[in-house]
């Protein structure tokens, strides 16, 4: 075994540390925390934790009760340890507490939540540090609350949200995967009384949680049902729970002049989301080959990678060969060069792909971000496909009168000049 040598077993890891023995790091960690006061106040915290739970409640309560009542501005020098400190506490809750006193930690963690909006005022968090904390708060009130009684956690769970609905709209999407179906409905069956618009999104969140199709549909209004996107989410949904005939009444509602936008050239077509849904819809129903006359319609429409594979997988062997060759003569031939392209970057078909760069490079018209993506798949084994990428989308830039975007993908296509 080789022996440590004398820098490594000088780096601060837990290994290391452990050879100073309990005594010594004790001294060094109280005189740490002498110029600490967060960490001062988590080894008091620790400490009352080795007490008992009711020890550790009372300075959680204490710590709480100053964060909440205090109203001066955290300032940008205070913030980094304003955060530490307040991530500090929420940890100890989901964690040392809640190995101590599991109902207590439940309603320690949702009080931390209750904090956020009067934390707002008090701190500037343009980077989100303050926000992320409270966002781990929430997973963690979900675990809580899926380890106590599902009634009574919904009607914990329903109470916090009413003092704060505005942030648990947000919070819901992080609490219910781990809080579980059963806390979900309590709390939507707390909130029944709860109506309007601000109240949408927190029902259709905890009917999403509870697993309830019917009360996710009650959400939304009989013209919102007939909305393309809507109609698809829903119609999925119902597809997923066997309820097929329905589905496709939903579908069917929103196949109005709604359905339909304008594409480039003022031909209508249909919402994507929706046709993948009725495409969808087909297959569950028996309707295979429909399916398929559906996909291959949507493909030649849209050039849709994810269409054509799709399309492809269900063709008997050899039948995927040839329509492969058809789905790529259509892309090297599309009437826009750029989504032809698109696609055969995508599926992947770089030989098909060179060729038609060399064909109609004149008429590409890309953007920084595909030629710099596109490129980079290139420039290995087809550098010269990847510099006409970058020098066409340099020209366009330049046309532009981005001059700096110009010159960076300039450089970037003369560093793969032959």
């Amino acid at each position: 075994m080789k022996r440590p040598t004398p820098a490594s077993l000088k780096r601060v890891t837990p290994e290391n540390l452990a050879r100073l023995g309990p005594t010594r790091l004790a001294e060094l960690l109280a005189e740490v925390a002498e110029s600490r006061a967060d960490l001062k106040r988590r080894l008091r915290m620790e400490l009352a934790a080795e007490q008992g739970p009711e020890h550790l409640l009372a300075e959680i309560d204490r710590r709480l009760t100053l964060i909440g009542g205090s109203r001066s501005n955290v300032s940008w020098r205070q913030r980094p340890a304003f955060v530490r400190d307040l991530d500090g506490l929420r940890g100890l809750i989901a964690g040392r507490l809640a190995e101590l006193d599991g109902p207590a930690a439940q309603d320690r963690i949702l009080r931390v939540l209750a904090l956020a909006p009067g934390v707002a005022r008090r701190v500037r968090d343009k980077e989100g540090a303050v926000a992320a904390v409270f966002a781990r708060a929430a997973e963690d009130a979900g675990r809580l609350l899926a380890a106590a009684d599902a009634h009574e956690a919904g009607a914990s769970l329903a109470e916090a949200i009413a003092e704060a609905p505005s942030a648990w709209s947000e919070w819901l999407a992080l609490a219910l995967p781990a809080a579980g179906p059963d806390v979900a409905r309590a709390a939507l069956a707390g909130l029944h009384a709860r109506s309007g618009p601000a109240w949408t999104t927190i029902r259709r969140r905890l009917a999403d949680g509870a697993g309830d199709l019917d009360a996710y549909r009650a959400t939304f209004t009989a013209e919102a049902l007939k909305t393309p996107a809507v109609a698809a989410d829903l119609a999925s949904r119902l597809m997923d729970a066997g309820r097929l005939e329905e589905a496709r009444q939903v579908l069917e509602a929103a196949a109005q002049p709604g359905l339909f936008r304008r594409a480039r050239g003022g031909r209508p077509e249909p919402d994507f989301d929706w046709e993948s849904a009725w495409i969808d819809y087909l297959e569950h129903s028996g309707q295979s080959d429909a399916a398929q006359e559906a996909r291959w319609t949507s493909f030649e429409r849209t050039l849709s990678a994810a269409r054509a594979k799709a399309f492809t997988a269900r063709l008997p062997d050899f039948a995927d060969v040839e329509a492969e060759h058809r789905i790529f003569a259509l892309a090297a031939e599309a009437p826009d060069p750029v989504k032809g392209l698109g696609l055969l970057i995508d599926w992947p078909a770089f030989p098909e792909v060179v060729r038609m760069i060399e064909d109609r490079a004149d008429e590409l018209r890309l953007s920084p971000e595909d030629a710099e993506r596109w490129s980079a798949k290139l420039r290995v084994r087809y550098p010269k496909a990847a510099h006409t990428l970058l020098r066409r989308a340099a020209a366009e830039a330049f046309r532009r009168r981005e001059f700096a975007t110009c010159d960076r993908l300039t450089k970037a296509a003369d560093a793969l000049t032959p």
